[in-house]
């Protein structure tokens, strides 16, 4: 196998305005299929790949890449579009399924897809809940399929930068970081203001970028222990009269979440601990901050724009402008780029699903903490917590779970 076929489930913003156009960009991908129910969608993509691919090719054949110019025109004239995802993995039969869809549909396709003899890679977050993602975790061991949660924020150049400075030393003894990430809502999609559809509001969204950022700066290797929802913000709804899609209403799942959760390394017991904001209500942090033994180090920007500042204890302060990793190329290239490999080189991507769960876990712990009026919460303790709704109610565990959060935090 010299590319990956690659079929696309849920054609929405995320993946006409990142997904699509990265695959413009990868020699090892090979776009056959896309799906969604809706007949607008499927249009909307065949009309942007219209647009973009012409441009890309015109662009290789200026470089000199004749070959590579051919190969993409071959893949643009050739893809083909399903309303049933179903009917499209029988008879395409990709190595690689690209799950872009709302939230309620990613461990079902997921699924389906796995057991299709497809690989799998689903848009972050991994599911509604912990508890379903325990099922895509299963099913990925049953089929020895590869997983990947595609989490783009972890290749932004500021984050990758910091997390080797973090391994070189830099600042020292790594014991606390904030990790903002925020926006004022996205009142033009209806979907992400429902329960049901989304898993809860902005914490499992926008705040899932959090968690796996500050983990992955910490360290995989470090395992996350205690989770706390903050004691004066917590998961809240603040600004609770939104329009949203065409309508005047108030909301029904948190739009701002502040989180601590506290991170060790076996080895030694050291700990470091991250506050998260999850927020659709507006930033309250200038930007990602972390605090080590020797100095502090904030990061602002994304991507090639990304600028590091460093200061030690003394005053000493320098600056690191961050260098784009590859020309051209952005988060969502490196991240399906990244699976793409692994799929060719049979090997376990390091954004797989028990890393996936485990972000699930304490997102999930953390809506248990503020359940519990906002007490620390063990990631062992919730996790026994899970396994009691998966007795109790079997297949309607999660949306117990979800039944939950509605009742003691958005019904109060």
């Amino acid at each position: 196998m010299k590319e990956v076929r690659v079929a696309g489930i849920g054609l929405g913003g995320i993946f006409i305005a990142g997904h699509l156009p990265a695959y413009t960009k990868i020699p090892e991908a090979r776009l056959v299929a896309l799906s969604d129910p809706l007949e607008f969608a499927l249009k909307r993509a065949l009309k942007k790949i219209k647009e973009i691919f012409p441009e890309r090719i015109a662009e290789l054949k200026e470089e000199g890449l004749d070959d590579e110019a051919e190969r993409l025109k071959n893949i643009m004239e050739s893809i083909r579009v399903y309303r049933d995802y179903h009917q499209m993995l029988e008879r395409e039969e990709p190595d690689l399924v690209d799950i872009c869809t709302p939230h309620k549909y990613h461990k079902p396709i997921a699924i389906d897809a796995l057991r299709a003899g497809a690989n799998v890679m689903v848009e972050k977050p991994m599911s509604r809940t912990y508890i379903e993602a325990l099922e895509i975790v299963e099913t990925v061991k049953e089929t020895g399929r590869i997983f990947q949660l595609n989490e783009n924020y972890i290749f932004a150049g500021g984050f990758y930068k910091t997390r080797k400075l973090i391994e070189m030393g830099e600042l020292g003894e790594l014991g606390y970081l904030i990790v903002p990430c925020s926006h004022e809502g996205p009142e033009g999609s209806e979907w992400y203001w429902d329960p049901w559809m989304n898993g809860g509001g902005s914490l499992v969204d926008i705040g899932s970028h959090a968690v796996a950022v500050a983990w992955f700066l910490v360290g995989f290797d470090k395992r996350p222990i205690v989770v706390k929802a903050e004691k004066f913000t917590g998961i809240t709804l603040r600004a609770r009269s939104r329009y949203i899609s065409g309508s005047f209403r108030n909301i029904e799942v948190e739009d701002d979440a502040h989180v601590l959760i506290k991170f060790q390394d076996e080895k030694d017991d050291s700990w470091t601990i991250a506050l998260i904001e999850g927020a659709w209500s507006g930033a309250e942090f200038e930007c990602t901050t972390l605090f080590g033994s020797r100095g502090s180090l904030k990061v602002r920007g994304k991507e090639e724009r990304a600028v590091i500042e460093i200061e030690d204890y003394l005053g000493a302060k320098r600056t690191i402008e961050v260098p784009q990793l590859v020309s051209g190329m952005d988060t969502f290239t490196y991240e399906i780029r990244n699976m793409c490999r692994c799929i060719l080189g049979r090997t376990r991507s390091f954004l797989n699903e028990d890393i996936g769960a485990d972000i699930m876990a304490m997102i999930d712990a953390a809506y248990y903490s503020e359940i519990k009026h906002r007490k620390a919460i063990a990631i062992e303790e919730f996790k026994e917590f899970a396994q009691k709704l998966m007795k109790e109610y079997g297949k309607k565990a999660s949306e117990k779970f979800i039944e939950m959060k509605i009742k003691n935090l958005y019904q109060k």
